[in-house]
């Protein structure tokens, strides 16, 4: 016993390293079985308290996971052996408790799949998964009313399609009437990966799309047609860029919607079957309905269930949202359903305890039937539905609560990140709800409702439209929250129209054009939130006298200067002045707003006041650090660096974008909730700058020419970046290293960085250079772009590589010095691995001779791109153009095991003195290969370099997928293969010759197709 227990401390101790992996990899699968779960509880809502309370034990350990591996991952092959052992003690602890928790995920899994979809639904699915297989069907399509499940239905199709590796591509495309041909096109190359750039034509994009599609040997592409809406001869599938069947007959459509003609008549959908997906039948509903709800159902309570099934008319998502809301209620709560089992009583008891979630509700109701980013209901939510919150960030946890919980109950689904609508069938009951219903909402357009109706009204959206007749007054006593837009700008609202709304909270206008507001807008003393979108009132004084105010946009609007008399705000929490063009903001307006928490000026007000002019009245920046509770700017501007004091700094703020210098564009498209800082100084940081104090808390920085910098992590003296995830530089020409290692207590660099970028630094040498960095240093590094650095002869020393066993995308180009990637100081040649090395582009490095070379190399070695010590085992895309020294990539005794055989896409341009591709021992591990294209290589004479009868590999058999193949303007190819087993090129080839050499001449391609035959007869037996 004691002997065991000894061997498992030797073991915490010795084995540290693969302890740290281990639990690593633990973690993701915890991670990849909390997204199990959380989907289960979206789509199925059963045992909903247990599978929370087990999601939030997940999340406390993935948090304690992240914050141990950031504390002892780079220790893990230090010499102090008390760390050692305690790292490894405390891993295996981990571990365990890591495998408790994906057991028990395991359970709440298992537990859904016991509410199993009725009979009906699977014999669908079954009919649609042979339909799908069958090679005389190209399209199949799936109709069926609103509420009954087609879109449920299309994603279990794909995860079923997916399991049964079907297709080796599954692509959704999500669409409703406001699609166009961008936005569908966009969204197939997210679901590719195909890289689409600003400026490109929508036909350019439809061939770069249609080509990947062709990659796939088969590929499945879903169209949901969300509303049923859209017009079959305008949504054209082939101009999106799918590719019609008679050019790749493995791609299967999988179309639904609520639209029968859609399906039917859409272009693009040849040899199309289509099935009906009708609403559960009555026995099917009840057996749904009592299985998730738990129990045996008496007998006196069946007539109530079949009641209630019967009113949700086959909806499944009302039937899961009040079983759920069943879940939580007595025993005695079925049967107090017995008088009140019509949709929109139904609809009222599943949130009847949550006014907030039933407030929320019909808010999106009102906004009608389209996807609603959560934004815009974060502002309206604010006064009309929450309660008793004080901050904007309580505001905003509040308002994801309430969102998560509706899509728990089935009652909106999700398009993407922060886009949300309300399901189908539950829109149309929300519109009907009982006129004795406490909270009432409507939607008002074309025709004005009667003073009855409008009386009891809480919330309200108008929508003046063609020759709407507005009244002079809104007589809604009751209503706290209203919208307003119009269509026809010749109907205005009259300045009596709010005199009877005194009750109002949340005020959105949208489209409106007028000298000033209504005079009787200043009687909204409760008025705590307004959102002018799209509008020009001129004159805005009168929102000035609405003290009570917390929340204030102006975005997409016309407006010139700021009124002075804003400062009186002092309530205000949330001021948004986006995409308005601000010219002015009159000094000593914003130290008035006290209260502010979040600031938005993307493309705003940048004008702000140098210190010490006395020739301007316009706001300055040292206003800002008088909130002290602001907590969050977006996007601040500030072209001139005269206008940023010295020592100014923000102790408080959360998050950050804040733009100093011109030349950047005014908005940041990526993550807002990062600290994020752009500089273009042509001035050193003094010791008090207030801007150094901001880097050593920054999270994503880019410097653009700043002055008197030569070492990145030396001169800056931010404590090694201990936040920074992204750093970008461009422009400099003093910058010579990124980080020097020091042998005296040396620093932590960059522990968190994942994204280094680096372009146009002429005098740039090294990324590090010096004594050795601590193994903390850069561990994180995941993406590398290197661009322009004219003076760089090698990216990494073999030192430093060590410390990047998460790189994943390499990209160097147009750096005309570089000779290798990694240089090993010394004479040795030991391995180089990248483990998780996934993208390598080498483009336009005209001296580069090797990847990996040693400082001891001779100057007559033959330059191998990769030699045999060379390993990235999960490389999928390596793209090389303009390398001109490069003779050959992998060396002909290349051992290829476990590397390189991954490779999905490689693509080979303009190497003029590059002889072959692909070497014998890599040839036979090809079997994930996708897509091959090789162009402009002047030497070229084969593409892979498999000698006849090869006595080296005794029965070589060359397992080569159908890919796409692109060979184009190589005038000395003589053969593409020589050996037994490249049947599936052989084939390739007899199909496509001329379109696979399309830039050879005639005369050329003729002789190329001898040669090409003489060799396949030969080697093929043809």
């Amino acid at each position: 016993m004691k002997a065991a227990v000894v061997v498992h401390q030797l073991g915490n101790l010795i084995s540290n390293r693969s302890i740290l992996e281990n639990l690593k990899a633990e973690l993701k699968d915890l991670q990849d079985q909390k997204k199990r779960v959380q989907v289960n509880l979206i789509l199925h809502y059963e045992k909903l308290q247990t599978q929370r309370e087990w999601l939030k034990r997940v999340d406390e350990i993935l948090e304690q996971g992240d914050r141990f591996l950031n504390d002892y991952e780079g220790k893990s092959t230090c010499t102090n052996f008390l760390l050692r052992y305690k790292v490894g003690k405390q891993s295996r602890k981990m571990q365990q408790v890591i495998s408790q928790l994906i057991e028990e995920g395991n359970s709440h899994l298992s537990a859904a799949r016991d509410y199993e979809r009725p009979k009906s639904r699977d014999d669908t699915i079954e009919d649609i998964m042979k339909a799908l297989k069958n090679p005389s069907i190209q399209a199949v399509g799936v109709w069926g009313l609103g509420g009954i499940g087609t879109t449920p239905l299309a994603k279990h199709i794909r995860e079923k399609a997916k399991e049964q590796k079907l297709f080796t591509a599954v692509v959704v495309i999500t669409v409703t009437d406001k699609s166009n041909q961008e936005q569908v096109q966009k969204a197939i190359a997210d679901e590719l990966g195909v890289q689409l750039t600003n400026g490109e034509s929508l036909v350019k994009r439809r061939n770069k799309l249609r080509q990947r599609i062709k990659m796939e040997q088969n590929c499945l592409i879903i169209v949901d047609d969300t509303w049923g809406e859209l017009d079959p001869q305008e949504f054209d599938l082939e101009e999106f860029g799918v590719p019609p069947g008679n050019e790749h007959a493995g791609c299967k459509l999988l179309l639904t919607s609520r639209n029968m003609n859609f399906i039917q008549n859409l272009k693009g959908a040849s040899k199309l079957k289509v099935f009906q997906l009708e609403a559960l039948q009555k026995e099917e509903a009840q057996m749904l309905f009592q299985k998730m709800v738990g129990g045996v159902v008496e007998d006196q309570e069946s007539s109530i269930v079949e009641e209630i099934v019967r009113s949700c008319e086959g909806s499944t998502s009302l039937i899961y949202a009040i079983a759920k809301a069943l879940e939580n209620k007595g025993p005695d709560a079925l049967m107090q359903l017995k008088e009140n089992t019509s949709p929109t009583k139904l609809l009222s008891f599943c949130l009847e305890q949550n006014e907030e979630l039933k407030s929320l509700l019909l808010l999106l109701t009102i906004r009608g039937r389209r996807f609603i980013n959560t934004y815009s209901i974060y502002i309206d939510m604010w006064a009309g539905v929450l309660k008793n919150l004080e901050t904007t960030d309580s505001a905003r946890k509040k308002r994801d609560s309430l969102i998560s919980d509706l899509k728990a109950y089935g009652l909106v689904v999700e398009n993407e990140k922060d886009w949300v609508r309300v399901d189908d069938y539950i829109w149309h009951t929300a519109n009907r709800m009982d006129q004795q219903d406490r909270i009432r909402a409507s939607m008002i357009f074309r025709e004005w409702p009667s003073e009855e109706e409008l009386k009891d009204l809480h919330f309200c959206n108008i929508h003046l439209v063609g020759d709407l007749q507005v009244p002079k007054r809104l007589k809604c006593p009751n209503l706290k929250h209203l919208l307003i837009s119009r269509e026809n700008p010749t109907i205005d609202i009259p300045d009596s129209f709010f005199e009877e709304t005194k009750l109002l909270k949340v005020l959105d206008f949208v489209s409106f054009s007028r000298p000033n507001l209504p005079i009787s807008f200043v009687s909204l003393k409760d008025l705590e939130a307004i959102s002018m979108y799209q509008c020009n009132f001129g004159d805005i004084t009168k929102v000035c006298e609405l003290t009570n105010l917390r929340m204030l946009g102006i975005v997409e609007s016309t407006i010139q200067q700021l009124p002075v008399q804003i400062r009186q705000l002092q309530k205000l929490l949330f001021l948004d002045l986006r995409d308005t063009h601000l010219q002015v903001i009159p000094a000593n307006v914003l130290s008035n707003l006290t209260s502010l928490e979040e600031l938005y000026l993307r493309n705003s007000f940048c004008n702000w006041k140098i210190e010490m002019s006395s020739s301007e009245n316009n706001a300055s920046l040292k206003e800002l650090t008088d909130l002290e509770h602001l907590a969050y700017i977006e996007d601040l501007y500030v072209p001139d660096p005269q206008a940023w004091p010295v020592e100014m700094f923000f102790r408080n703020l959360r998050s950050y974008t804040i733009f100093i210098g011109d030349g950047w564009s005014r908005q940041h498209d990526g993550d807002h909730e990062l600290k994020t800082l752009k500089l273009n100084l042509n001035r050193r940081f003094q010791s008090d700058d207030g801007i150094k104090k901001m880097l050593k808390e920054v999270q994503v920085l880019h410097l653009n020419t700043l002055s008197g910098v030569q070492n990145v992590l030396n001169d800056l003296e931010c404590d090694g970046f201990p936040q920074l995830q992204s750093l970008f530089i461009q422009n400099n020409d003093e910058l010579k290293c990124i980080a020097t290692g020091s042998g005296n207590d040396p620093l932590d660099a960059f522990p968190n960085l994942e994204s280094l970028s680096l372009s146009i630094l002429i005098n740039l040498k090294h990324i590090c250079y010096g004594g050795p960095l601590t193994e903390k240093s850069f561990f994180k590094l995941r993406v590398i772009t290197i661009e322009k650095c004219s003076e760089m002869e090698c990216l990494f020393l073999k030192s430093m590589i060590n410390g990047l066993p998460h790189l994943a995308t390499l990209n160097v180009s147009q750096c005309k010095s570089i000779k290798t990637i990694v240089l090993i100081e010394g004479a040795e040649n030991p391995p180089i691995k990248f483990p998780e090395l996934c993208s390598l582009t080498l483009q336009g490095l005209p001296a580069l001779i090797s990847f990996c070379s040693s400082e001891g190399s001779s100057a007559t070695d033959t330059p191998t791109l990769f030699h045999d010590k060379v390993s990235c085992p999960n490389l999928e895309t390596m793209v090389i153009f303009e390398v001109s020294d490069l003779t050959t990539i992998w060396n002909e005794g290349y051992d290829a095991e476990n590397s390189f055989w991954k490779l999905k896409n490689v693509n080979i341009k303009y190497c003029e003195k590059l002889r072959t591709v692909f070497p014998v021992n890599l040839s036979k591990n090809l079997d994930n290969l996708k897509m091959l294209e090789v162009t402009d290589c002047s030497s070229m004479t084969s593409i892979f370099t498999v000698m006849r009868q090869d006595s080296r590999i005794p029965g070589l058999q060359m397992s080569i997928p159908m890919i796409q193949i692109n060979l184009t303007n190589l005038p000395k190819l003589d053969y593409v293969c020589v050996t037994e087993g490249f049947e599936s090129l052989k084939k390739r080839f007899e199909k496509e010759w001329h379109a696979g050499l399309p830039g050879l001449s005639a005369d050329a391609r003729i002789e190329h197709e001898r040669k090409m035959k003489k060799y396949l007869e030969e080697y093929l037996n043809m």
